[in-house]
């Protein structure tokens, strides 16, 4: 994650936010071709769209033995509508049912919609044996970011308990990616109230 160090945001307007690399080319950081993507141009091109794959990687690796390259997530969620690619490059996703339907078929994983729904409800029902993919706004890896945006990225929080969210950040720098926490009345200031509840059923 230490790649991640390079990502800088700015700020273009009220409700804009550029993200672009400042630093050396992420695709000579990293393996991409480890992570099952065919070319660099592939990598760059989608390495800062996957926030809800690497959600998901994370909860594969952590409740069963399946080990899949992030290529390979990608390659099936495109199969199954997740994202949808414009022809003018934007893509549009996470695209929250079918990536549930996709979820629920392939790995069993029970999925539920969460809308309009405060952190302060949902997080209630993070517990042991079940997450929230929450989405966030990117500026989160920045806590005191003064009126951020809602919504944009996606975390995986695992755990609500005493006032903190706890949650991995794909995006997050390289010393807080991994585990992240925030009190929640600033975790709320990011969160857009929805994501996708996910409960392992086995």
């Amino acid at each position: 994650m230490d790649r991640n160090d390079e990502v800088v945001m700015r700020r273009t307007g009220p409700s804009g936010l550029e993200v672009f690399l400042g630093g050396a080319d992420p695709s000579r950081l990293h393996d991409w071709a480890a992570d099952g993507y065919r070319s660099s141009r592939e990598y760059l091109f989608w390495s800062r769209k996957v926030c809800g794959l690497a959600c998901l990687q994370s909860l594969l690796h952590g409740w069963t033995d399946i080990r899949l390259p992030m290529g390979e997530l990608l390659a099936q969620a495109l199969d199954w509508g997740c994202y949808v690619v414009e022809p003018s490059g934007k893509v549009q996703g996470l695209i929250y049912r079918p990536f549930m339907a996709w979820v629920g078929s392939q790995f069993g994983f029970h999925c539920e919609l969460v809308e309009h729904t405060p952190i302060q409800v949902s997080g209630r029902e993070v517990e042991p044996g079940q997450v929230m993919i929450a989405s966030v706004s990117p500026e989160i890896r920045d806590p005191n970011t003064r009126e951020p945006q809602r919504g944009g990225h996606l975390v995986l929080v695992y755990a609500v308990d005493d006032g903190v969210v706890r949650f991995h950040n794909p995006s997050g720098y390289s010393h807080n990616s991994d585990s992240a926490s925030l009190p929640m009345h600033v975790f709320e200031r990011f969160h857009a109230k929805r994501g996708i509840m996910i409960r392992r059923t086995s």
